[in-house]
């Protein structure tokens, strides 16, 4: 499910006040404008400099994320709806200049499920793959067929180099990929080395290459394939990301690694379990931009060690010791600097440089934060959960301390730290959602 967690906002925040002037629209029929919302927001952000966009379309609880960041190229992706079809526009961070757009897509029919709590909905990703830049919009449903063919259940995939140009751009690639009927909502994420595709319920991981369109299936019953793994392991696996090398399987029983390359019994983070069928007792959660978090049983059966995993090496980058138990793939907060040295996964967060990790998973005197966003300095922000003697709260946490600070009341944090920008989503003045980009002081 896609979620924008953000607190409501009022009265005078440490950005400062006013109505600022930003780029006229520049997509045909487009609806980016002017910065108009004064938004209060952290110090560290101008809400006089900037720009917002409306995507009125978006549902309540939509699976699809309408948005997407090529940190590289300083690109921010945005799904807009135009009747029936949807456009994808690539615009510059900083002042919303339409860098690309392309022609009006058709996404493939949807199915019809009753009482489904969630709405599934078309979504875009960046992907990083041999050091360029792509962008993938994606969604689920049954395709046209043709003469030859039965229309079947399918997840299209339009690929664009983030370096497209013209305001009708074309994908480089069309991908359609078979997934079964009732086999779950529909998921579309950056590998690491491609696209992953999956469902709830399927049998099986797609990958899709962006350069080449190139589709590849790992069954779920595909194995780590080491001498390690034995038979008590080798039952079903999932693919949590891809490499240069093959994908990171995690096996339904514990432990995880890429086929021939790598596993996780050799590489066992401090204070994790070293005994027999030790790589048994760990879990990998999910992997962001080549990082797998995992979780492994302490040595002394304390609170779970977690880590973060090189996916191409397996090496080990970061631990904290921390009480939480679980984080949902698709529901967990996750975020990594633009410089790659900071990573965040909900209550987590790690210096993949120092070694050093952090828990906010609350306890019985503090309140657990579900961290948000963090920039190249080690600013990260979030929001300390609330309950029902208060809402929720915003904070900032310095990385190179690990100790959170209050926002001031009605301050949003970022819930994208950008190399110039931070994203902010404030209330929408109607249906959908609002997006809000202030440039750093």
């Amino acid at each position: 499910m896609v979620a924008l967690t953000a607190c409501g906002a009022s009265g005078d925040g440490g950005g400062g006040g006013g109505k600022g002037v930003g780029p006229k629209a520049t997509s045909p029929g487009g609806s980016q404008q002017a910065l108009k919302v004064n938004v209060p927001v952290p110090r560290a952000f101008d809400n006089t400099k900037g720009w917002q966009e409306a995507l009125t379309w978006v549902p309540e609880r939509g699976t699809g994320r309408p948005y997407a960041v090529a940190p590289g190229a300083g690109v921010v992706a945005l799904l807009q709806k135009r009747g029936s079809s949807y456009v994808l526009e690539a615009r510059d961070e900083t002042t919303g200049v339409l860098r690309f757009g392309t022609k009006p897509w058709q996404p493939p029919k949807p199915r019809e499920v009753v009482d489904r709590v969630t709405e599934e909905t078309p979504g875009v990703e960046a992907v990083k793959q041999d050091g360029r830049e792509y962008l993938a919009v994606w969604a689920r449903g049954a395709d046209s067929g043709d003469a030859l063919n039965k229309p079947q259940e399918v997840v299209e995939v339009d690929i664009y180099p983030v370096d497209a140009s013209g305001a009708t751009a074309v994908p480089a690639h069309v991908v359609k990929v078979p997934v079964e009927k009732y086999s779950g909502v529909a998921r579309a994420r950056d590998g690491g080395a491609g696209l992953l595709v999956s469902t709830e319920d399927g049998d099986e991981s797609i990958s899709v290459d962006m350069r080449t369109g190139h589709v590849k299936h790992y069954p779920i019953t595909t194995q780590l394939g080491e001498p390690t793994c034995g038979e008590i392991a080798c039952v079903d696996s999932e693919v949590k990301a891809l490499t240069s090398r093959g994908p990171v399987l995690a096996n339904s029983v514990g432990g995880f690694g890429v086929p021939g390359v790598w596993n996780s019994s050799r590489v066992v983070p401090p204070g994790a379990s070293t005994h027999d069928y030790a790589q048994y007792k760990s879990t990998a959660h999910f992997a962001v931009s080549g990082h797998l978090i995992a979780s492994w049983s302490a040595a002394d059966n304390g609170d779970h060690i977690w880590a973060v995993h090189n996916t191409e090496s397996g090496k080990v980058e970061a631990s904290t010791r921390c009480s939480a138990t679980d984080l949902p793939e698709f529901d967990t907060p996750s975020a990594l600097s633009t410089n790659g040295r900071y990573l965040l996964a909900g209550p987590l967060a790690f210096d993949l440089t120092s070694g050093k990790g952090y828990c906010f998973a609350g306890s019985g005197t503090s309140r657990q934060i579900q961290l948000l966003s963090v920039d190249d300095d080690g600013q990260a922000y979030g929001i300390a959960q609330g309950d029902d003697t208060a809402a929720g709260a915003p904070v900032a946490v310095s990385m190179s301390t690990g100790h959170p600070t209050p926002l001031p009341h009605g301050q949003q944090p970022p819930f994208l730290s950008l190399r110039a920008a931070g994203a902010f989503s404030p209330p929408a003045d109607g249906p959908g959602v609002l997006f809000v980009f202030l440039r750093r002081r």
